[in-house]
């Protein structure tokens, strides 16, 4: 590698939080990060920089269905299961260009969804469990995305977000469909039917999506206990309140939890970085291309 192409290497920052909320009696989302190419997985709440141009690195937050220990129990299986299907791979070679990256994911979405199934059939107990699942890849200098359920993905850049992910849910189909406005679809009753969760069928159809990230962009992921309360406006802006990753999950939390706290509330922060120039850069404002239409989505 020259020296100019050193100096380029992408980073990024990441952190994860994870909250009960104000109403529910315990946490059934779970959220996982992880760098394909070590055995060990981040401790909750710590703070990891990792290279995006070495191993693949490994970002999953679940949601579970299915009721107080099920719930729980769903989503812990499915960050589980999906990682060791990663690992696999990446450690067979398998993992070697963007398309072979995907359908790992995609591989490794329907052995979680398996694995979940399967026990449900075997334990009458947990009959109905279920869990959502958005996974991020960062490799080759991009964000692979997989998404079941309507847990989301955004993008923040130059001090604006986007959400990437769209819910599979029934108020988007109605969205879709130009029976709800996105107001209306905001204070339905029904705006937690989700059409997929992992779990719930013998198969799942995963939406794809890609992302090319600058420096400075921050991607998060999270559960709908965030999004419910948080506009997009309230993503960008808490995405830049705290240049510390670990400090911008908090206060998305605490803003989630001030506003009601009614659901279990995860998200993961990444900020992406140069990790040859100093810390204080990922205060910088990205010089990268503009966001708009650099996300791919991919139907099945």
């Amino acid at each position: 590698m020259s020296t100019s192409d050193a100096t380029r290497r992408l980073g990024v920052v990441v952190a994860g939080r994870t909250d009960v909320g104000m109403v529910r009696p315990q946490n059934e989302d779970a959220y996982l990060i992880a760098d394909l190419g070590e055995q060990a997985t981040s401790a909750p709440g710590t703070t990891e920089t990792l290279s995006v141009a070495g191993t693949p690195v490994c970002l999953i937050v679940a949601d579970g269905v299915g009721g107080a220990a099920s719930g729980e129990i769903a989503s812990i299986m499915a960050t589980d299961a999906i990682v060791t299907a990663l690992r696999r791979e990446y450690a067979s070679g398998a993992i070697h260009s963007v398309a072979t990256a995907e359908r790992a994911m995609l591989d490794a979405m329907a052995s979680a969804n398996q694995t979940i199934y399967n026990y449900a059939l075997n334990h009458s107990e947990h009959q109905g469990m279920a869990t959502t699942a958005t996974l991020a890849l960062a490799y080759d200098a991009m964000i692979l995305l997989a998404q079941v359920g309507d847990s989301r993905a955004y993008v923040a850049h130059n001090g604006a977000a986007y959400q990437v992910t769209k819910d599979q849910s029934l108020v988007q189909q109605m969205i879709d469909a130009g029976e709800l406005s996105e107001e209306e679809a905001h204070y339905s009753d029904r705006r937690n039917i989700i059409l997929q969760a992992l779990g719930s069928e013998p198969i799942v159809l995963p939406d794809m999506y890609r992302v090319v990230p600058g420096p400075g962009d921050v991607l998060l992921l999270c559960s709908d206990g965030l999004s419910n309360h948080l506009s997009t406006d309230d993503i960008a802006r808490l995405a830049y309140s705290d240049p510390d990753v670990a400090t911008v999950c908090t206060n998305m939390i605490a803003s989630a939890n001030a506003r009601g706290g009614y659901d279990n509330i995860t998200v993961i922060a990444s900020r992406f970085v140069l990790l040859d120039i100093a810390v204080t850069a990922i205060t910088q404002e990205s010089t990268s291309p503009g966001f708009v239409g650099r996300v791919r989505r991919w139907l099945q």
